[in-house]
């Protein structure tokens, strides 16, 4: 139910008097890493802590209780037909909407005069959450501006020329420019171009062409820079997921081989990596070395790192994701079932790495397979406007998952994540859910995705 709230689409507080609590800011995707935030508060200070999600994501039932929803957009198209919408938001345009909200904002500066301080989780941090600067809030990541700063892809290439392999591209500061660039390389990038705007993610904001022609269908292109890079044909496409302390202090928790549909939209990840044992090592040490310079600049927090491996066995860095990536709540799962029980979570990591400027003692990196544990994850985001015929609810939590798996001998499992319901309008861009299987083995783990992207397939009418 839609809340009579301006600023709030929908409500569901029912705070405890025994309970501390923090506000995590972010799509619902990343919501599950709450319970590792909420571990590492009580592990750290004592006491319950629980959260309150701020979410953009309208659906028909949420994971639990203390969900605020904001999002103009749906509430817009609501208010002009009447459905309800489930629409993506850009995140700097929901954080900003998030930090004007009077009813957000009185709820920290009641949280902070009963607590004496509040710690905002985030997917990713923005320069648009000032909520995170009112006194008495601490922000559980990265700093804003920073991170923005280092998700821009042209800063990346100069920050990180000569200290990790590049692949060959040119920066473009117009429309024109980018024309008679293309002109210029095609002739010897012969394998293709890519072409993107600095700041780009997950196949938006950028594109694959094969020949300067293709680039008139992409008209009107903007005024803005672009870079392109010459595309090297490749088979994997390993992510890294990271924890910066420190220049000094990198951790590095695992490899994954993500899912690239169309040359370059990311649609999920498996683990673990086919990478060999030697190529798996030069990845692991290309992304340390990408977390030191991050933390030369005063990034702390969680970072991931993507490459390419191409047909020579060749490693390439394609980008930094400041921020939280995919493949997060995996890793967490991961590590929680490959290491002793004491061992600190990312969470926790982050935690230390953000307020004490360093990682905590005790922790592990798993630097190899883990025998009997692979999981993978499908994103299904859908390119039209469809319609939800029925609900597919979450019927088991993720982490149950690898615990299954993992402990107790179960061979395979399978869940449908943050299905938007019965009888939504799901917006072109947006995600109908997200598949995650766990297995002892890649068979099974295959076979139930795609059941899983069959199940989510069936669920909608695409609308006329």
């Amino acid at each position: 139910m839609f809340s009579d709230r301006e600023d709030v689409l929908f409500s569901d507080l029912h705070l405890k008097e025994d309970t501390f609590y923090f506000l995590y800011v972010g799509e619902i995707k990343a919501d599950c890493l709450n319970q590792f935030v909420s571990e590492t508060l009580g592990k750290i200070h004592g006491g319950r802590f629980e959260c309150i999600s701020i979410v953009p994501d309208v659906m028909e039932s949420y994971p639990h209780r203390n969900i605020l929803v904001i999002n103009s957009l749906a509430r817009n198209l609501y208010t002009r037909t009447s459905r309800k919408y489930s629409c993506r938001m850009k995140a700097g345009e929901f954080a900003g909407e998030v930090s004007r909200s009077a009813t957000v904002r009185r709820l920290a500066e009641m949280l902070i005069a009963r607590q004496g301080r509040l710690y905002i989780h985030v997917y990713e941090s923005l320069p648009q959450l000032e909520l995170a600067q009112m006194p008495g809030a601490f922000l559980l990541g990265p700093e804003g501006s920073l991170a923005s700063i280092w998700n821009n892809k042209l800063y990346q290439l100069q920050m990180l020329s000569g200290q990790v392999p590049l692949m060959d591209y040119r920066i473009c500061r117009n429309a024109q420019e980018l024309y008679s660039s293309v002109e210029s390389v095609s002739p010897e990038w012969t394998e293709g171009i890519f072409v993107s705007r600095p700041y780009s993610a997950a196949g938006v904001n950028s594109f694959i062409i094969r020949s300067p022609g293709e680039l008139l269908d992409k008209e009107p292109l903007s005024q803005d820079t672009y870079f392109i890079s010459r595309y090297v044909p490749h088979d994997l496409d390993p992510t890294v997921l990271g924890v910066v302390g420190n220049e000094d202090d990198v951790f590095i928790a695992a490899i994954a081989d993500q899912e690239i549909e169309n040359g370059n939209s990311f649609r999920g990840s498996a683990f673990p990596s086919s990478l060999s044992h030697k190529e798996q090592s030069e990845v692991r040490e290309h992304a340390r070395m990408v977390g030191r310079a991050l933390g030369r600049s005063g990034y702390r927090g969680i970072f991931g790192c993507d490459f390419i491996v191409d047909h020579q066995g060749r490693i390439f860095f394609v980008e930094v994701n400041a921020r939280k990536q995919g493949t997060t709540m995996e890793m967490c799962c991961t590590l929680e079932n490959a290491l002793p029980k004491d061992t600190p979570s990312l969470m926790e990591m982050e935690y230390h790495a953000v307020v004490h400027n360093r990682l905590p003692p005790g922790r592990q990196e798993i630097k190899e397979a883990i025998q009997g544990l692979c999981w993978r994850t499908y994103n299904f985001k859908v390119d039209r406007e469809v319609v939800t015929n029925y609900f597919l609810p979450m019927d088991e939590d993720e982490r149950d998952l690898f615990r299954q798996v993992r402990q107790e001998g179960v061979q395979h499992k399978m869940i449908i994540v943050e299905h938007p319901g019965h009888q939504r309008c799901v917006m072109p861009g947006s995600f109908l859910g997200r598949v995650v299987a766990v297995a002892t083995n890649r068979e099974d783990m295959d076979r139930d995705i795609s059941l899983g992207k069959f199940m989510l397939q069936e669920s909608i009418t695409i609308r006329e």
